[in-house]
């Protein structure tokens, strides 16, 4: 029987920097990415022997990446070395990050806080950077054949009948797409109080200036709400 593992040739890391996936250059090394087992006693006093449940996941452990050291280029852009996409983020602020698996069809999405360094200086050994990003919500693992996704709205949900249009927007998989403005006409009475994945408004909800990342295609339904303004 033949394998069908693979090796990690190809791998990429990126940033979403200002609705653009910006790739970090010659990544070296790559952490495990997932969920760490965490697990509670719930042995008792008529056990036969040790007995455990599941606790809550834990993705929050420090992702390390490991890439090139390049030299910083004067008036640079971002994809000029990987100190001058390290420049352009904000060292207080979270991002969402995308590594990227070729070789086993898969892309990981995850928003987190980071931290940089550079590595140890060594003879006859190239310089590194080391990037730490510290995860603020679970990995989203999704397929990476899929090269784009098309988020669009529709006025018509369970709540009321609204009318006009609003531009899908195609986007690359997994990118953060802002929620914009609506620029629907409410029913009568009505104004537009979220946004939902489903038209009975029981899916995930957003407003505006809320964003979602485009795992896949999705249709946001308007949800109104009696306008109790007058």
């Amino acid at each position: 029987m033949t394998t069908k593992a693979q090796t990690a040739k190809g791998m990429k890391l990126a940033v979403m920097l200002d609705g653009v996936k910006t790739y970090f250059n010659e990544v070296k090394a790559v952490p495990e990415i997932g969920e760490s087992p965490v697990k509670v006693d719930a042995t008792h006093l008529t056990s036969d022997s040790h007995e455990y449940i599941k606790d809550i996941p834990d993705y929050s452990a420090d992702l390390v990446f490991t890439m090139n050291a390049q030299p910083y280029v004067h008036g640079g852009d971002a994809t000029a070395s990987n100190l001058n996409l390290i420049e352009q983020l904000d060292k207080n602020a979270a991002y969402t990050f995308i590594v990227e698996y070729p070789t086993l069809n898969q892309i990981v999405t995850l928003v987190g806080d980071w931290s940089y360094s550079m590595g140890a200086g060594n003879v006859s050994a190239v310089m590194d950077v080391i990037l730490t990003i510290i995860p603020r919500t679970a990995p989203v693992f999704s397929e990476y054949g899929v090269n784009s996704v098309t988020l669009s709205f529709d006025p018509v949900s369970e709540s009321g009948t609204g009318t006009g249009t609003m531009a899908a927007q195609t986007v690359a998989v997994n990118t953060r797409v802002p929620i914009p403005a609506s620029t629907l006409t409410p029913p009568e009475g009505y104004l537009l109080g979220s946004w939902n994945t489903q038209a009975d408004g029981e899916g995930q909800s957003y407003n505006i200036n809320d964003s979602i990342i485009m795992d896949q295609d999705y249709i946001l339904y308007a949800i109104w709400v009696l306008d109790n303004s007058s």
